[in-house]
């Protein structure tokens, strides 16, 4: 006869199952689609934002800065 596992029981395991796994998450996989990806030959190296995302910063910050420009200091 199987053995009975309450739900909490259940709870803890898959709790533990996903902070052993340092792959999955949100931030992960935000920081996977900003961030170049890592080079195999060199894991130490710097990962930096991949070229759209400095723009699109770029853009809003430039936006961002007309609208207060002209709507507060003019």
């Amino acid at each position: 006869m199987a053995e009975h596992v309450s739900a909490k029981e259940i709870h803890t395991v898959l709790e533990q199952y996903l902070h052993d796994r340092s792959d999955l998450g949100i931030s992960k996989a935000i920081t996977a689609r900003i961030l170049e990806s890592r080079s195999p030959f060199e894991p130490q190296s710097i990962r930096r934002p991949q070229r759209w995302f400095v723009l699109v910063l770029f853009v809003s910050l430039a936006l961002t800065g007309t609208f207060t420009y002209f709507n507060f200091w003019h």
